[in-house]
């Protein structure tokens, strides 16, 4: 299940040995698309054939940390085209020395391919959110076991022991084994050690005329007479289960027939819950790997689940997150912001947007969200999967460091967003591009310090004079651009005018008045 899910996901996975070694034993079917390459030219290999002249000399020692990296590195495609990918590191938390890696690479080259990765991912959380919900808890399931066989063989006590090192432990007691939850006795010198390493049932009628009993540990358990059974499954043996009475004689033999057939279901029961808990330790690991934050917010408006960069987000343990409501863990401003899209998720309508939202835990930040509505089986919305990225680095990364308007980047990836918006609602949409006249003389003659806070007026200016809805950007050297939703060229003509005589009357350098040239045209 885990590596089907692996499958769907767009961003690369890669599964690697221990550093410095970083064999690769996995990539998905992404990673083939992302790099070029195909399977036979990537298992057995290591990251480093995604080398290239400009990638940094030691990239690969971000797999060096057991704790979570994420590193923006610039690598290469098979036939050395550039590929900026960044990669996010993770391995075991709890071992000290781990015997593999799982990186996740996400191509920055065409960054709004998020919506089919939130698909994949609302796949592979609903799929661990349906699943867990199956009867499968092993917290539980090992109680159920010892109550079920208790009843069924109207024992006194009954106990699940697991074996812990070379004892068996009763792990999961019932009725009068309650009084010694925790009990343990040694694998090698006890009849319950007996029914384990042997994998056999065994009748014990009298303790007292048994001579594989410690009569000790019987007398402390209240164990006088009864049956145990190996918890065996798929040539696994994983501890025994015990009935007992405090008097002889309790049981007839063909009792442990029955407990022996019955020991089979409950035994593949707890092994089924094991290799489900094993695969949800590894899939919530693959989860909490990938940058994004996931969560369950049902229609209560109180958190159900959460993933570990959800947790990092705000600083703070799962346990002040979990069953909170929403207001209460982002704040009063933040909720009330956001609050509209909530509602509408919780009215079964899948919902995307951008935003700066006013957190109060870290402060103002910059995301990209998306609802995904979550139905039960009568088709009621049962709350919603949120989906959200920290745009912080991103938005970061689109401003001009000069001006601090957008750069050519965010502008290119917010005029897709704003012609597929215009094309869809057949709404207008203007652009208006503006070259300082006679830039050159300036910088050569002045210097480029004069000429960078003519730059930095400009742009103020362009910034004050647009509308909120508008977008302003620095194309490059004395270039500009702003564009207008909602605007037909006559009104885009209008603006462009006040602008380019604000700029003459406001604007002057050390040769005299500045001057603009500016291009208009409607989509």
């Amino acid at each position: 299940m885990l590596e089907a899910a692996l499958e769907t996901v767009s961003d690369g996975v890669l599964i690697t040995g221990p550093y410095p070694s970083l064999t690769i034993v996995y990539a998905n079917a992404a990673f083939y698309a992302i790099t070029g390459y195909s399977a036979s030219e990537v298992l057995g290999k290591t990251p480093a054939l995604l080398e290239g002249k400009d990638t940094p000399a030691d990239w690969q020692g971000m797999f060096r940390s057991g704790n979570t990296t994420s590193t923006e590195v610039l690598n290469y495609r098979k036939g050395g085209a550039p590929l900026h990918v960044e990669w996010s590191i993770r391995s075991p938390a709890s071992a000290e020395s781990p015997a593999y890696r799982i990186a996740v690479l996400r191509d920055l080259t065409q960054p709004r391919a998020l919506e089919h990765r939130q698909a994949q991912l609302e796949l592979l959380a609903s799929m661990q959110r349906k699943v867990g919900t199956a009867g499968l808890d092993l917290r539980v399931l090992p109680q159920k076991v010892v109550d079920v066989a208790m009843d069924a063989t109207a024992a006194e006590a009954a106990a699940v022991e697991e074996v812990q090192g070379d004892m068996l432990v009763y792990t999961a007691v019932a009725g009068r084994a309650r009084s010694v939850a925790g009990f343990r006795l040694p694998v090698d010198a006890s009849l319950s050690g007996t029914c384990y390493k042997a994998q056999i049932p065994i009748f014990c009628a009298d303790v007292h005329q048994d001579s594989r009993v410690d009569q000790d540990k019987a007398e402390q358990a209240g164990f006088r007479s009864g049956m145990l059974v190996p918890l065996l499954h798929a040539d696994h043996c994983f501890g025994a289960l015990k009935v007992y009475s405090s008097e002889p004689g309790a049981f007839q033999r063909d009792q442990l027939k029955l407990l022996e057939m019955a020991s089979h279901v409950l035994a593949a029961s707890l092994y089924d819950a094991r290799q489900f808990k094993s695969e949800q330790d590894r899939r919530t690991l693959l989860v909490d790997a990938l940058p994004i934050l996931i969560s369950f917010v049902d229609n209560q408006y109180r958190y159900g689940e959460i993933n570990a960069a959800y947790s990092r987000w705000f600083d703070v343990h799962p346990d002040q997150i979990l069953g909170r409501k929403v207001e209460d863990v982002l704040g009063e401003t933040a909720f009330n912001k956001i609050r509209h899209y909530v509602d509408t998720a919780l009215a079964g309508e899948r919902v995307r947007f951008e935003m700066t939202v006013p957190y109060s835990r870290g402060g103002p930040r910059p995301v990209e969200a998306e609802y995904i509505p979550v139905y039960d089986a009568n088709d009621t919305v049962m709350g919603f999967y949120a989906l959200v990225r920290d745009l912080t680095e991103r938005r970061t990364a689109e401003r001009d460091h000069l001006t601090h308007i957008y750069n050519r980047r965010g502008f290119d990836r917010l005029l897709k967003g704003a012609i597929a918006t215009a094309a869809r609602y057949r709404r207008p949409l203007s652009l208006l591009f503006l070259d300082i006249d006679h830039f050159k003389p300036v910088n050569d003659q002045c210097g480029h310090t004069v000429g960078d806070e003519l730059l930095r007026q400009v742009a103020n200016l362009l910034r004050q004079l647009a509308r909120e809805s508008d977008i302003v950007c620095r194309w490059g050297g004395e270039e500009f651009a702003v564009l207008t939703p909602e605007t037909a060229l006559g009104e885009a003509q209008e603006l462009a005018e006040r602008l380019r005589v604000a700029i003459a009357s406001d604007v002057a350098s050390p040769l005299g008045p500045i001057t603009v040239s500016i291009g208009v045209a409607e989509l």
